[in-house]
């Protein structure tokens, strides 16, 4: 993020046939760092209020101002959680929460790909195979994000179609649908499918069906069409005021960036790629914020049927909003610059400084309390091994840990409890890397988009530890292709019954402590 922002800046004085001054190019680029990687939202609002005591949050005007009792109970994760029924997370948190779900992992590959597209925005457009090797490299990049994280390369795919779009029109200046262009797309969309085809081969996405929020009646008695489907009951739309209170300050700085890039336009009849490139990636952002008040995907959730929908939307609107902010500031000081004794200038200058810090400072005060209140102000070391935590709760599960990660080779299934999401179950698998049989029950629900295969394999991890039958469980322990089989605390308190005595039969300890034996089965 420090590189694309600094970039911009570097190639629009370049572009403006300006001095590089590098000074600026730094400043741009660390302004840009620090909104992307620590910004958080205009919600940090309410520390300056009374706290509000229900479920439904209400605008801070509506509340009593008490900056005397700073910080007014605040509790960051309602930033992420701030419109009813909806999940709209950012950087910052992910980092704090430690989250190393797909959407985090994959931000590496997303500035990646915007950082391509940028050098491909500013390439001339030539009917050579060099040209085309570039969008080959586009849809390659979105392919890996689509195995990363599959809303991101569908996202991306579309980001790359907008750029592709507008480089091919604006430069061969036709602006119907042409050969140029088509090729253009087929190229992009052929390399993403067919590098992405030995992963789709066999990944089921979990939503296969496209939701229509607040249906009129006539949809409604429709039911649906095709994978369009139109269900009554299904109508959740954000108010503006927590929008502007979650997107505000993004607003505030495209809206000054497009307003000055016209009205420079106007003036010169001229404006630069980078500028384009830059508002074109803020309009893409707003767009991916709008897009959950008119469709979702629809998965399991029913009352949070919108929730995972906006959640990876924004979450991309975030990093492509925060990118454009850090040009946006630079870029519109840098205008003021140039006429500093014009007063209607000076005032501007002084009303945009006053509106910049303010949401500057609102926006960044955010990961203080995210980070004082998860790592509980700082008193006790944590450091970056993941699984000391499973030390201070069950020293030995820490310990058997330890021993598979340094003695089990590969990737043989482990038996271990299966239990629900956001529980200390599967801690075996999640801190060795080892499958297992089942895992946090929502979450397989979730992903496989039915809850057809939830029970049988509860009942067949039951089995494998209660049943008395020596059958039963080789058959089962076969189905799964059972290479290991854990007991430990945790096994026996939700297994009552568990009959630890058939292992024996059926395998041999390898590893034996006070509360914990791992059995190799054959």
């Amino acid at each position: 993020s420090f590189s694309l922002g600094a970039n911009f800046i570097f190639l629009l004085q370049k572009q403006l046939r300006q001095n590089i001054k590098f000074f600026n190019v730094v400043t741009a680029g660390i302004i840009t760092a620090i909104l992307l990687t620590f910004g958080g939202n205009l919600h940090t609002l309410y520390t300056f209020f009374t706290p509000y005591h229900n479920d439904s949050p209400v605008a801070p005007i509506e509340l009593a101002f008490s900056p005397q009792t700073f910080p007014n109970q605040y509790w960051y994760p309602n930033a992420t959680r701030f419109i009813y029924h909806t999940i709209h997370e950012f950087p910052v948190y992910s980092f704090v929460v430690s989250d190393l779900h797909g959407h985090v992992l994959d931000i590496p590959a997303v500035l990646l790909m915007i950082s391509v597209l940028l050098l491909f925005f500013l390439t001339p457009f030539t009917k050579s195979l060099k040209f085309f090797l570039r969008i080959i490299l586009l849809g390659s990049l979105a392919s890996i994000m689509y195995m990363t994280n599959a809303w991101d390369g569908l996202i991306y795919v579309g980001v790359a179609t907008f750029v592709i779009f507008i480089k091919i029109t604006f430069q061969t200046k036709k602006i119907q649908f042409s050969k140029e262009l088509l090729l253009g797309l087929c190229t992009l969309f052929v390399s993403f499918i067919v590098i992405s085809l030995p992963f789709s081969f066999f990944f089921k996405p979990f939503a296969s069906q496209i939701g229509i929020n607040c249906a009129p009646q006539a949809l409604l008695n429709l039911g649906h069409f095709g994978p369009i489907v139109f269900e009554p009951g299904y109508c959740q739309t954000s108010p503006l005021w927590q929008l502007a209170i979650l997107y505000g300050f993004f607003f505030f700085w495209f809206v000054s960036l497009a307003a000055f890039i016209t009205r420079a336009y106007r003036k010169t009849k001229q404006t630069t790629s980078i500028d384009l490139f830059v508002l074109g990636m803020g309009i893409l952002g707003f767009f991916l914020i709008i897009i959950p008040e008119f469709v979702y995907l629809k998965d399991i959730y029913t009352t949070y049927f919108r929730a995972n929908t906006m959640f990876k939307l924004v979450y991309q609107s975030f990093i492509l909003l925060s990118l454009v902010s850090g040009y946006s500031i630079y870029r519109i000081f840098s205008i003021f610059a140039r006429d500093k004794k014009n007063i209607i200038k000076r005032l501007a200058v002084f009303c945009y400084t006053t509106m910049s810090i303010i949401m500057l400072s609102l926006v960044l005060i955010y990961p203080y309390f995210a980070v004082m209140s998860y790592f509980n102000q700082l008193k006790n070391f944590q450091g970056l091994n993941g699984t000391v935590y499973l030390k201070k709760i069950s020293p030995d599960d820490y310990r058997a840990v330890l021993w598979i990660n340094q003695h089990i080779q590969g990737q043989p299934t482990m038996l271990e409890a299966q239990g629900d999401s956001y529980t200390d179950y599967e801690r075996i698998s999640s801190n060795t890397g080892l499958p297992t049989v089942f895992g946090w029950m929502v979450h397989e629900w979730l992903w496989r988009g039915t809850y057809d295969i939830v029970p049988q394999r509860i009942a067949d991890v039951k089995a494998l530890y209660e049943s008395p039958s020596i059958d039963e469980t080789k058959t089962l322990l076969h189905k799964y292709n059972i290479a290991y089989v854990y007991i430990g605390d945790m096994e026996r308190s939700k297994y009552e019954k568990i009959d630890e005595k058939k292992f024996i039969q059926l395998g041999t300890v390898v590893y034996s402590s006070e509360n914990v034996k791992i059995y190799k089965v054959y």
